[in-house]
């Protein structure tokens, strides 16, 4: 199922070339002075490898980018959770020291 885009891209392509080079299978192309005689087929091979080539240099770019935003998140959560965690000690320590507080004070005022 992942590679379905692949599959219908080839085959478009096989019948781009099949439609195309059956009725002119010869493309004049000119490089400056130079001048070249190039089957379709040559021609839209090439087209489609450098389509898939762009496409996949795009997706690395975003891969790259997300795989950034990942770690930077991943960093703030480790940061905010260990702060969180010494919140909650924090919190535990004075609930003790209150509660040790309410105990003396109760001592203290039986006497």
């Amino acid at each position: 199922m992942k590679n379905i885009g692949l599959f219908l891209a080839f085959i478009l392509t096989a019948g781009f070339v099949y439609v195309f080079g059956y009725n002119n299978p010869v493309i004049p192309v000119s490089f400056g002075d130079y001048h070249y005689n190039i089957d379709l087929f040559i021609y839209s091979l090439f087209a489609f490898l450098v389509g898939i080539s762009v496409g996949v240099l795009l997706m690395l770019r975003g891969f790259f980018d997300a795989s950034d935003n990942y770690r930077r998140l991943k960093r703030q959560y480790e940061k905010t959770s260990i702060g969180a965690d010494d919140s909650d000690l924090r919190v535990k320590t004075l609930e003790n020291k209150i509660q040790t507080l309410e105990e003396a004070l109760k001592k203290a005022l039986e006497k």
